[in-house]
């Protein structure tokens, strides 16, 4: 039986601002459930685009009539994401506010029994996934909690956040939110590398499950609008604005490749991800790991 997280270890993550907002979230919103580095700034970017309420709990006071306001002390990290950048410095209001999509990478025990309407569960290749979110905690980590070791092979050997290892954070958080999905009356699957070779497609059609009708035209510029090159030369600008040395070397938007893992994979990281728990969830979604050699 696959780990599930460690619903203690998981709460004392929880900031303030995040378990507020959990406290006003309702039958209409959808939480996009992901481990991090798995593509919310992507997904996110789109729907923005597309005037869709998308909204990050982690850094906005979500309210229940489904506005949501940036907390002034998350504004720099925002800065880096155009569409959070947009929205904050008074850019257009969303179309509609529901359904709203709520961003997470905390595991459901977090969510209690809050009354959401469903879930979006957004995946990525563990191997890329794991990596991703090791690079972003290591230029943006603010909470102690949230600090890693700035090197990859130390902190995969240490304990995860939830789980016994990094590693296994990822088929213990997937698992989590697969079996919370069963109770919700919505729920979608949306794969990274879906999202990278036919985002138009992937988008509409989980928006159409929704009842939220799009012109596939909007959503192909939507999509242009979030590309890669657009995001990252948005947070280059920012980096250059900013004259802090530390703002211009991190990135949030990093590479957004798929198969990533391939360049810095070696032998022996190899044999880290070969755990039963994680190549059976893996297999779920779409990703044959190997096993141990």
């Amino acid at each position: 039986m696959t780990t599930l997280p460690d619903s203690r270890r998981a709460d004392a993550r929880v900031s303030d601002l995040y378990r507020r907002n959990v406290s006003r979230l309702g039958p209409d919103d959808i939480v996009v459930a992901s481990h991090g580095g798995s593509g919310q700034s992507l997904i996110g970017n789109i729907l923005a685009e597309l005037r869709l309420n998308y909204v990050d709990a982690y850094t906005e006071e979500l309210h229940r009539d489904g506005r949501a306001v940036v907390a002034a002390a998350h504004t720099p990290y925002r800065r880096h994401l155009a569409s959070q950048h947009d929205k904050d410095v008074g850019g257009a209001e969303p179309v509609r506010r529901w359904p709203r999509f709520v961003k997470t990478h905390h595991p459901p025990a977090v969510f209690g029994d809050a009354p959401v309407g469903g879930v979006w569960i957004l995946v990525r290749d563990p191997r890329d996934a794991i990596y991703a979110s090791h690079q972003w905690r290591v230029g943006f980590a603010e909470e102690e909690w949230d600090r890693v070791p700035a090197s990859f092979p130390d902190w995969l050997r240490g304990p995860g956040d939830f789980s016994p290892s990094p590693v296994d954070d990822w088929p213990a958080f997937y698992t989590a939110w697969a079996r919370r999905a069963d109770s919700c009356a919505h729920v979608d699957v949306l794969r990274f590398e879906d999202l990278k070779t036919r985002p138009v497609e992937v988008v509409a059609t989980a928006l159409g499950r929704l009842g939220v009708a799009v012109d596939r035209d909007a959503v192909a510029a939507a999509v242009e609008a979030s590309s890669f090159d657009r995001m990252r030369a948005h947070e280059d600008r920012v980096a250059a604005g900013d004259g802090d040395p530390a703002t211009a070397t991190r990135r949030v938007v990093r590479e957004g490749r798929t198969q990533g893992w391939k360049r810095w994979m070696t032998p022996e990281l190899a044999t880290l991800f070969t755990g039963p728990d994680l190549r059976l969830v893996a297999a779920e979604y779409g990703y044959q790991l190997p096993g141990a050699p």
